[in-house]
């Protein structure tokens, strides 16, 4: 029998070959186990350590997070606290203003009144230089009319003794 002229039968895609298979199923144990030694560790490796990264990542931006929110707490307790001292500062300033206006005030005051009292008693005295120049005056005068009006001698003293009883008698001027 000559091959050639045997004719081939020609395999269909869905036929059974059983040699075929046997290589096939040998070639394929056979890249499983090249890549289970060779390949699958280091991307099983790889992709660990990406895990790993990852989580690590996540844990340290919870973290980040959980400390950036204390921070805010802690800025926004110490912009709470600087407000309440600067209130309690203003309110302090404020009742210190008072009552330094009270005091310059009361001091103001008070030399006003003394100013006053100083008048009044400059006035009073000057009053009563006024009076006893006018009433010395008035003897004065009273006595020259005297001498004029009465011929007969009286001596000084006791013309000025008669002004003095009568100057004595007039009644005080109060203004």
């Amino acid at each position: 029998m000559n091959i050639l002229a045997t004719p081939v039968l020609a395999a269909g895609i869905m036929d059974l070959n059983p040699g075929l298979t046997l290589w096939t199923a040998i070639t394929f144990l056979f890249l499983i186990l090249v890549l289970a030694k060779f390949a699958f560790g280091p991307i099983v490796k790889m992709l660990d350590e990406r895990s790993r990264t990852i989580h690590e990542a996540i844990e340290q931006a919870r973290k980040e997070r959980a400390e950036a929110e204390r921070m805010l707490a802690e800025q926004k307790e110490s912009l709470q606290k600087a407000q309440r001292e600067a209130a309690e500062l203003a309110k302090r300033s404020q009742a210190d203003v008072e009552k330094l206006r009270q005091e310059l005030t009361a001091r103001a005051r008070k030399e006003a009144d003394d100013l006053v009292a100083q008048a009044r008693a400059q006035i009073q005295e000057e009053k009563s230089k006024a009076v006893a120049e006018l009433r010395g005056q008035v003897a004065d005068m009273a006595i020259e009319v005297a001498k004029k009006l009465i011929p007969q001698a009286i001596d000084e003293k006791t013309h000025r003794a008669l002004v003095a009883d009568y100057v004595k008698q007039l009644p005080d001027a109060k203004a």
